[in-house]
């Protein structure tokens, strides 16, 4: 006898629906996707849904760059895919910079479709940098207040510290299940989106302790070629290929970099064990580069390199060993130098204006890097030597002022040219602060200062604004001591305005200016010194004030 048949209902939730569209709210709902029949059928417009759970993912996602975002329209909320759009046009090629980087244009995007931590942190970011973009000027009164964009972030946070509700992710998710274990690609990837998101809310302090949490974990992570995995005592391994850990520890020297010029706390100082992962970049220079990103990741490679072993040698090797190793960071250098003046002779014809920005900016550095390179080898002392390079000071701020120039002409093509810049990339900001502070001619330090008002540019951990305040700051106190010792202004009880360098005597010079941060007291001061010991802290109302901001 054959069964009766159940009566299959046309409505498969007889119940108050847990995932009805916008329209129906509180009725019931039959969820067909994209538009709600129950809405369409009776002449409404259906809203859509929005889903509180994150988009699921498979392990077996195409690679985005080939993939149209079309195809993930159905997979988070219409907030969600708003900030991941934007982080895909926007932030992407705002982060890569003008040289390019394979981890912002594939390996972030791609990650984010599996990993739970990567995708959050990914739309809190998109979600932040619009705001920051949005904004008239760069300012230091922004933060990260945007709710949306805090409530992704945290629980960017949570996935990446424990387990999240089963039903949230895939349960096949490295980073989910119950282990709540960690694979080393996914922690320091998700490491850089926060350094990112805490920059971009002008949260210094907690964007430094990133950058030092991530220095940590690679500085322990080793290759393993019996299984051709990267490993780390603590996390599990990752089968992330040499390219790619390659391009995350490029992310981290030039992230550690900039943290130390910004503290120069021991901390902060290059670590030869992040260096020496593994031998995959040349000890000597090639004759071609195909593109500038290999000549950018080959000169902060070796920048760091040398660096690093010019403090190992510190306090040991004798005048002739540092003289000798000066030499031979001279001839990489020289090597380095001629192989980008090949590539600007035979690619500079064909060169877009993204490359030729990229390219001006290299030069900058080529030209700061020659300049301390000499002045090492030189052996002169006394604080004056700097008056010898005015030429190569002139130099890179007339670089970095066409930089300036040619970046707001290229961005005017798709937004607003008076939009705030944000780059993780190699930059301008470093070298015009370094022209500012160590170059005594009244115009060419001046002119620095201008471009970094200018700017409005936030280059990693380095703002234009505040280095063009503190750059002022040191330049208001140096001309102030020089005036005020000359003995005709002394007699004729006035100051003298400085006209040129040799009005600027040994002892208004300071060797160096930069932040420090007072975690206990929460303040910021700018401390500014000589190498003969004389320090002097002066107070960054502003900057306190960001720490403040950050309940640290």
């Amino acid at each position: 006898m054959t069964p009766p048949r159940r009566r299959v209902s046309q409505e498969p939730y007889s119940g108050r629906s847990k995932t009805r569209c916008l329209t129906c709210k509180r009725v019931k709902c039959d969820e067909t996707k994209p538009s709600c029949l129950r809405c369409t059928s009776t002449g409404r417009k259906c809203d859509g849904y929005e889903s509180k759970t994150p988009p699921s993912f498979t392990r077996a996602s195409p690679p985005l760059p080939s993939l149209a975002l079309s195809t993930l329209t159905n997979t988070g909320s219409e907030r969600e895919l708003r900030s991941f759009q934007f982080f895909y046009a926007r932030t992407v090629p705002s982060l890569a910079g003008y040289c390019g980087s394979e981890f912002w244009s594939r390996l972030v995007l791609q990650v984010s479709q599996h990993e739970k931590p990567v995708w959050h942190a990914l739309v809190a970011l998109g979600a932040l940098h619009e705001n920051f973009e949005n904004m008239p000027f760069l300012s230091l009164t922004r933060d990260g207040g945007d709710t949306f964009a805090m409530r992704e972030y945290l629980s960017a946070i949570r996935a990446l510290l424990g387990p999240m509700e089963a039903s949230s992710f895939d349960s096949g998710c490295a980073t989910g299940g119950a282990s709540g274990m960690l694979t080393v690609d996914v922690c320091l990837i998700s490491c850089i989106l926060f350094v990112c998101y805490e920059i971009l809310s002008n949260h210094y302090v907690a964007a430094l302790g990133h950058i030092r949490s991530g220095i940590k974990i690679l500085e322990a992570v080793y290759y393993d070629p019996g299984t051709g995995m990267y490993r780390h005592p603590f996390l599990r391994p990752s089968t992330t290929s040499t390219l790619e850990i390659e391009n995350l520890r490029n992310i981290f020297l030039r992230l550690h970099g900039q943290a130390w010029a910004l503290t120069r706390a021991d901390i902060d100082n290059p670590s030869m064990s992040v260096i020496q992962l593994n031998a995959a970049f040349p000890t000597q220079v090639p004759l071609h580069f195909s593109t500038l990103a290999e000549a950018r990741d080959l000169y902060e490679y070796h920048t760091c390199m040398m660096r690093c072993e010019y403090n190992n040698l510190l306090g040991t090797a004798t005048e002739s060993d540092l003289y000798t190793f000066g030499q031979r960071c001279v001839s990489l250098f020289q090597a380095w130098s001629n192989t980008l003046d090949q590539f600007e002779n035979v690619r500079g014809p064909i060169l877009t204006t993204k490359d030729r920005i990229g390219l001006k900016i290299l030069q900058v550095h080529r030209c700061e890097q020659a300049m301390l390179l000499e002045q090492h080898l030189s052996g002169v002392g006394d604080s004056s030597r700097w008056d010898r390079y005015n030429a190569m000071f002139q130099e890179i701020t007339s670089l970095s002022a066409s930089v300036v120039e040619m970046s707001a002409i290229h961005d005017s093509t798709s937004a607003s040219r008076f939009k705030p810049n944000f780059s993780l990339d190699m930059g301008i900001i470093g070298p015009l602060y370094n022209v500012a502070t160590l170059c005594r001619d009244p115009v060419i330090r001046r002119r620095a200062v201008g471009i970094l008002r200018g700017a409005s540019r936030q280059e990693g951990v380095f703002n234009s604004h505040i280095c063009a305040v503190a750059a002022e700051k040191v330049i208001a106190l140096e001309e102030s001591i020089a005036a005020e010792g000359g003995s005709e202004s002394a007699a004729a009880g006035r100051r003298l305005s400085i006209t040129r360098c040799s009005e600027v005597p040994d002892n208004a010079r300071f060797s160096y200016a930069y932040p420090e941060f007072d975690i206990v007291r929460k303040t910021v001061s700018l401390r500014i010194g000589q190498e003969t010991g004389v320090r002097i802290d002066l107070p960054l109302p502003a900057m306190t004030a960001m720490l403040d901001a950050e309940g640290v």
